[in-house]
C-alpha cells in the first residue's frame, strides 16, 4: 500500500499542476464544451468585481449542502469563513430574509489551487431564493457579493435517502484497455473492480465519483478522481471505491470533445452537470452526496459515519 499512496500522491499532484493551470481560464469555455451538461451558475459582479459561482444548483425542499466560490478583483477569495444571508421571493410579499450570520466555512483544495465555500441549509420553500455573501476586503471593507437559484419539490439527480442505481458501469474486467474507462491519465485499477451493480450488492459502504479527469474545465471542478484514490487508500478493507467517467467512450473523445456522448450511466443517475460524488451504505441508500469537487475532509467525515 505504501508504494501505491506514493504513486497516486505523484499523480494528484501533476494532474492538480495541470488543473491549477487551465482552470484560472475558465471564463473561455462554454457549455458546448460539455455537452448534455449545464455549467455552474454565475452571479452578478459587485461594482468593485466581486461575486459568486454556485457549484450546487440540484436543490430541493429540505437540507442541503450548499457550495459556491467567491471571486474578487484578484481572483480567488480564500478568507476562513463568510457571513451569509439567505433570502426568499414570496409571490405575495417579495424578498423574506430567511436567516442572516450563517457562516459558510472554507475548504480548501488541495495545495491551496483554490476552495469553495458550503453551509448547509434547510429549505423550506419552493421557488427562487437569494444567498447574499458578505466579504472582508484588504482594505477591510465590506464587499456583498450575491447569486440566485430556484428550489425545487424535487432533486433531479438521486437524493439523499434515495436508493443508488445499480447501474451496469464498466470494469476493468469488461474492457480492453483503461482508455476505455476514463479520459484521465490516472489510472487506479481498484476504482474499477466492481460496477455500480455488483458494489451495491455486496451490502459495503461505497463511494462513486462521477467525473471526466481530463474535461474538468470549470471553476467548480476539480480533481475528484485523484481525491477518490486517496481515500481508498486509507479505507479500502471498509468500503468500496468507484469512479465513472462522464462519457460513454472517454478514448473517442481525447481532443475532440464533440464526439462526447454521455454515459448510458450518467442518464441513469440523471446527473445534470459534471462532476458528482455520492456515499452509499451498506443497504444501498445515499447518505451524503457532492455536486462540485468536494474535499477528501469532507468526503472522509461522511464516509466515517458508516463504520
Amino acid at each position: 500500500m505504501a508504494k501505491r499512496q506514493v504513486f497516486v500522491l505523484i499523480i494528484f499532484i501533476l494532474t492538480l499542476t495541470i488543473y491549477s493551470c487551465s482552470i484560472e481560464n475558465d471564463d473561455k469555455y462554454s457549455e458546448d464544451l460539455q455537452p448534455g451538461l449545464h455549467q455552474p451558475i454565475r452571479g452578478p459582479l459587485n461594482d468593485d468585481g466581486y461575486g459568486l459561482i454556485l457549484a450546487t444548483d440540484d436543490l430541493s425542499l429540505g437540507s442541503h449542502r450548499i457550495g459556491f466560490l467567491a471571486v474578487g478583483k484578484t481572483g480567488v477569495v480564500n478568507l476562513p469563513s463568510l457571513e451569509v444571508a439567505m433570502y426568499y421571493f414570496d409571490p405575495d410579499s417579495g424578498l423574506v430574509e430567511l436567516e442572516s450570520g450563517i457562516e459558510a466555512s472554507y475548504q480548501e483544495w488541495p495545495y491551496g489551487s483554490r476552495g469553495l465555500y458550503t453551509l448547509q441549509f434547510e429549505f423550506a420553500n419552493q421557488g427562487k431564493h437569494l444567498l447574499v455573501a458578505s466579504i472582508i476586503d484588504e482594505n477591510s471593507f465590506t464587499e456583498n457579493a450575491e447569486i440566485s437559484f430556484e428550489i425545487n419539490p424535487e432533486t433531479t439527480a438521486p437524493n439523499i435517502g434515495h436508493k443508488g442505481v445499480k447501474s451496469d458501469s464498466k470494469t476493468y474486467h469488461s474492457v480492453d484497455n483503461s482508455t476505455q474507462l476514463t479520459t484521465g491519465s490516472n489510472y487506479d485499477q481498484d476504482l474499477y473492480k466492481y460496477s455500480l451493480a455488483e458494489a451495491i450488492n455486496r451490502k459495503k459502504p461505497l463511494v462513486v465519483v462521477f467525473a471526466s479527469p481530463a474535461f474538468c474545465i470549470n471553476a467548480v471542478c476539480g480533481p475528484q478522481v485523484e481525491t477518490l484514490s486517496l481515500l481508498a487508500d486509507k479505507f479500502y478493507s471498509k468500503a468500496d471505491f468507484i469512479h465513472v467517467d462522464l462519457y460513454q467512450d472517454p478514448e473517442k473523445v481525447q481532443g475532440n470533445l464533440s464526439l462526447a456522448l454521455i454515459s448510458n450511466v450518467v442518464k441513469e443517475w440523471r446527473l445534470p452537470s459534471n462532476e458528482w460524488t455520492f456515499i452509499i451504505d451498506e443497504n444501498g441508500v445515499i447518505t451524503a452526496r457532492f455536486q462540485g469537487f468536494a474535499t477528501l475532509s469532507e468526503l472522509e467525515s461522511e464516509l466515517a459515519k458508516l463504520f
